[in-house]
């Protein structure tokens, strides 16, 4: 089966209709009483915009720029170097998922080190520095945020 697409269409598409999303839900989700011009939505916003704009840029770059590439799907695509890297990001993606579960029952440092250890072992981290450094980065984000600047972290 012979399959044309765009990397630029697609990507630029699901990201303007997750930030479209996620700018309507922000009332919602960020609540403010604040009438001043820069509330707790403000920052928010600017990202979500941002990402919205860049998305759009992505899709008009696909529409008038790039050519469809060709895909041929046969039973021997399915163990290519190039699938198996695409499975590892997937991978990688439910990781992110099952910690956004994770953290409302467990705490913010208890499950970002169980994010931060699964996704070194998973890429096959040998060395004791490169458990130390994000590990110490959790411990510092902890402190700055809990200590420094007075916000609870689930």
């Amino acid at each position: 089966m012979k399959i044309k697409y765009n990397h630029e269409i697609i990507s630029g598409t699901v990201f303007a209709l997750i930030s479209s999303f996620l700018w309507f839900s922000i009332p919602t989700q960020v609540k403010t009483m604040e009438k001043t011009a820069i509330t707790a939505q403000t920052l928010p916003k600017i990202a979500i915009g941002g990402m919205f704009v860049f998305a759009v840029c992505l899709l008009l770059e696909g529409i008038f720029m790039k050519e469809k590439e060709e895909l041929t799907v046969t039973k021997e695509s399915f163990h290519s170097a190039a699938f198996k890297k695409e499975l590892r990001s997937i991978l990688y993606c439910l990781f992110l998922v099952a910690y956004c579960f994770m953290v409302k029952p467990f705490g913010f440092v208890i499950s970002t080190v169980i994010l931060v250890l699964a996704i070194m072992v998973y890429y096959g981290a040998r060395k004791w520095y490169y458990y130390a450094i994000p590990l110490a980065m959790v411990g510092i984000v902890y402190y700055v945020f809990r200590v420094v600047l007075h916000v609870s972290l689930p």
